[in-house]
């Protein structure tokens, strides 16, 4: 996309008139398909074809890629296995880890992420159930609607992508979970899609038999994570009969999901439908990417035997099945939504119809509502009281009433920006998220049509002319890496969501709704103007805003370079104008991103996947790049002179896809490195700048490890994210343990970062929104008199405040400690020491500044904190000094 659309498009969201909608309008300009077969499709060429890759398509390749790498899949075992060993560790956290308290929910709550099914209670539909892509199995007593509408349910497995659920008519009590977003199988497909492409892990089916307090494998895939399950379908006149259609074939249970046969050898089935009358007829929808053997098939015997259906179908198609049945006094009529969309130029949806148990089909629509998310989102619904009645939806919502021979699209764009309260309206009255997954009628009240969609859950109560949204409380938003945290304020966070923009935290749950949209990616906040901070979308479109995220403006570095899909770039603590943004050539900017310049030549031709800056020095820098095939692996490179030049540092660190980069905010020689993929160490740590690695793996789980962060403070306090939680190290990476109650049982900790203000850990997740917690506190602390609690001591503001050039310092002692008095600047950089471990007795203390550094100068004019250290303790307070 040129510059001159890219500042229109710039320049309308900031006057208020482009919805979400239109910024991926804007945005899809800038996709295509590379036009060397070596790159992978997570990477952006520096020149691209007309043929369009979709978002969607590109951000799981990226997650694929990551966790496969150097293998073509992810290995069959390793999730659940960690998972569990680590279910067991969480009764051993060590007191030092116990006495913090757990994490809470940052939201947002008014915002949520991709949504694969949606299910009824029979029984009562009020209740409902959600299956969000990453972030677990959701319930709602209230169909939906209202502030806190959905809760999360636990099931004891790491059973984050829910892609079907099925709830037993009879008894509601029952419930099975379909796990596992699997578009792309044993490395199936053709073209750009020959390659496997998930979201996350699947475990097979679990079910509950007491409403969701205890689950149990059913068909225990735990050990075959590559695989995926997409539908569970029940007999309807025996539910003990269950059927399922994974991505291995089609499955069957006689026994209420005791135990399983395979009954079609077909792969990747995405939707099974099932006679309401006759349940010996079913009927599977085979194949995505051109899978082997992709079509309709049906049998006729309760799956002795399998016919492809020809009649009436596309010859061949490259997208997914969607299927929908109802039983009129005829028969059953059977609808079949057929995808095949990847590109812009083979873009084509078929609607079909069977009256003959799936027999024979008649194509009664070629409107190509799904377009290039065939393979990824469609749907079809038919209105049980009136055939008239179909609902189509793919990236948008249509609506027929001659039985699907013409539709008109109902959804459109209108969603809002801002503060929304959490269960308010998102969008105005045909506003509903695009990238819409399934569709499903109100069992009793068919004027009621509800949504799952990259937006959450849309609901219509006017058989489909008009939604509004129905997320209150549904957590489910996933973010990318590029979090960031203001260091100068508490109630300040940015970060960038897959299809959903980036959203601005100011100290509540409702956040602050598509300050810029896309595929959120990167972002950054000035160390010293909380007005000023910096967004990204796919591909590196960097934005500044210089009003608090109230509009942007492109500052976009050179297109010059591959680039990767979500691309980093870092803002210098030090220097708040000095920027680098990575392609395969790094750019720099020293002044706010308003001109660029390549720093250095490129690194080693990959693109750039994970990028740290030191905290001191704005000319040191540490880069990782991804790896674009067996054959490119990645590399690590680092600059000590702002990018003149750079050292390659990847020495013995595995051949792995990077995650992650952190540099110790006090000693710019040590940072740590994380790794994705499975069968190697995933952190390593450096003392002499790259020179040599260390493994400090320990007893951390052989999984994807995401993030790493060091506490300024504490430079030995190492916090790490992976697929599964949070882990802390007390010891620099001497030794792990768990760090995640408080957080659903299982998530993708995809960045975490420090609030030093309040000494707040955020963790940014791909699936579950943000929570925080307390930073672990000091580990000295026993005196000759006792342990110091909470109660024993008390640290007061300073007076005056502003001052200018002194001001004092007071504090009280219950009881007799050794104390630490220290001074820091706004990037959390120990400029002056007061107190160092001294000793003092009961009663009140003065000690004064004079404003002046450790080595005598005097300190600029800005924002300071001191930190007064007792035992355990640690208390903070902030300080404006005036030159």
């Amino acid at each position: 996309m040129n510059k001159q659309i890219r500042f229109y498009c710039l320049l309308a969201f900031i006057l208020g008139i482009v919805s979400i909608t239109a910024w991926k309008v804007c945005f899809d300009n800038i996709s295509g398909a590379e036009p060397e077969e070596s790159l992978p499709a997570y990477v952006y060429p520096e020149h691209e074809s007309a043929v369009k890759i979709p978002g969607s398509y590109r951000a799981l390749s990226l997650l694929t890629a990551a966790r496969a790498y150097p293998k073509a899949d992810i290995p069959a075992n390793g999730l659940y296995s960690a998972f569990a060993t680590n279910q067991q560790a969480l009764q051993k956290r060590s007191s030092l880890v116990a006495s913090v308290s757990p994490w809470t929910t940052m939201g947002p709550l008014n915002q949520s992420g991709r949504t694969l099914a949606i299910a009824f209670n029979p029984q009562n539909p009020n209740t409902m159930y959600a299956g969000s892509a990453s972030g677990g199995l959701w319930r709602s007593y209230s169909g939906g609607r209202g502030v806190n509408a959905w809760h999360r349910i636990e099931t004891g497995f790491p059973a984050l992508s829910v892609s079907n659920i099925a709830v037993v008519p009879e008894d509601s009590n029952t419930v099975y979970i379909a796990t596992g977003e699997v578009y792309n199988a044993n490395l199936v497909g053709e073209g750009a899609a020959s390659r496997s492409l998930r979201g996350f892990y699947g475990i097979g089916i679990l079910k509950t038999t007491d409403g969701g307090q205890n689950w149990s494998a059913s068909l225990d895939w735990t050990n075959q994570q590559q695989r995926g399950v997409w539908a569970v379908r029940l007999d309807p006149q025996n539910s003990d009969i269950v059927w399922a259609g994974t991505t291995d074939g089609t499955y069957k249970s006689t026994d209420a999901g005791g135990s399983w046969e395979k009954v079609h050898d077909v792969i990747m089935v995405m939707d099974l439908a099932i006679h309401p009358a006759n349940s010996n007829v079913v009927v599977a929808g085979c194949g995505n990417f051109a899978s082997a053997g992709h079509g309709v098939y049906y049998t006729l015997d309760g799956g002795d035997t399998w016919t492809k259906a020809n009649q009436g179908l596309p010859a061949t198609f490259r997208g997914k099945i969607q299927f929908d049945v109802i039983q009129e006094r005829s028969g059953a009529i059977f609808y079949a939504s057929i995808g095949n969309g990847f590109g812009s130029s083979d873009g084509a949806t078929w609607l079909a119809t069977s009256e003959d148990d799936g027999r024979t089909w008649r194509t009664v629509s070629t409107l190509d509502y799904s377009q290039w998310q065939g393979w990824f989102a469609h749907d079809v619904a038919v209105n049980p009281e009136n055939r008239n009645e179909v609902i189509t939806v793919g990236i948008r919502a249509y609506r027929s009433t001659d039985g699907g021979s013409s539709f008109v699209q109902e959804s459109g764009s209108g969603g809002f920006g801002g503060q929304l309260p959490p269960g308010a309206p998102e969008g105005n009255a045909n506003y509903m998220h695009v990238d819409i997954h399934d569709v499903k009628y109100h069992p009793t009240e068919r004027n009621i049509i509800y949504y799952g969609c990259d937006g959450g859950i849309f609901r219509s109560t006017d058989s489909g002319r008009t939604f509004t949204s129905s997320n209150g409380g549904y957590q489910t938003t996933q973010f990318y890496p590029g979090f960031s945290t203001s260091v100068i304020d508490s109630n300040l966070s940015l970060g960038g969501l897959q299809d959903n923009g980036s959203p601005l935290y100011l100290g509540t749950t409702a956040w602050s709704r598509f300050i810029m949209g896309g595929d959120g990616a990167w972002s950054a906040l000035d160390p010293v103007n909380s007005n000023i901070m910096y967004a990204s979308y796919q591909g590196l479109s960097l934005g500044k805003s210089v009003n608090r995220g109230g509009s942007f403006f492109d500052i976009e570095p050179p297109s010059s370079g591959i680039t990767s899909f979500i691309a980093p770039f870092v803002l210098a603590p030090s220097n708040h104008l000095t920027l680098y943004a990575g392609r395969s050539i790094i750019y720099k900017s020293t002044n706010g991103g308003l001109e660029w310049d390549a720093a250095g030549s490129t690194l080693d031709g990959n693109p750039p996947i994970a990028m740290a800056i030191s905290s001191r020095n704005s000319d040191i820098v540490y880069v990782a790049t991804a790896p674009r095939s067996t054959g490119n692996r990645s590399g690590v490179f680092r600059t000590t002179d702002g990018g003149a030049s750079w050292t390659d540092i990847t020495g013995n660190l595995p051949d792995r896809f990077p995650s992650d980069l952190a540099v110790d905010p006090n000693d710019d020689a040590t940072a740590y490195i994380t790794f994705s993929g499975f069968g190697s160490s995933h952190i390593f740590k450096t003392h002499d700048y790259g020179a040599t690695w260390g493994d400090i793996q320990g007893s951390l789980p052989d999984i994807p490890t995401l993030s790493v962060i060091i506490d300024p403070l504490f430079p030995e306090h190492i916090y790490v994210g992976n697929d599964i939680g949070v882990f802390f190290s007390a010891n620099g990476g001497g030794t792990w343990e768990d760090f995640s109650e408080g957080l659903p049982e299982a998530i993708m900790a995809m960045d975490l970062k420090i609030s030093p203000l309040n000494r707040k850990l955020r963790v940014a997740t791909h699936g579950n929104g943000a929570y925080q917690r307390n930073l672990v506190g000091a580990t000295i602390g026993i005196t000759g008199d006792g342990i110091i609690t909470a109660d024993d001591f008390e640290l007061e503001q300073n007076y005056p405040n502003p001052f200018n050039p002194e001001t004092t310092i007071s504090f009280s002692l219950n009881k007799r400690a050794q104390v630490s008095l220290r001074i820091y600047n706004s990037l959390g950089q120990e400029i002056k020491t007061l107190l160092d471990q001294t000793d003092r007795s009961t009663g009140k203390h003065w000690i004064a500044w004079d404003g002046r550094d450790n080595g005598g100068l005097r300190a600029a004019s800005g924002m300071y904190f001191y930190r007064l250290y007792v035992g355990n303790y640690v208390s903070t307070k902030r300080m404006i000094l005036t030159r």
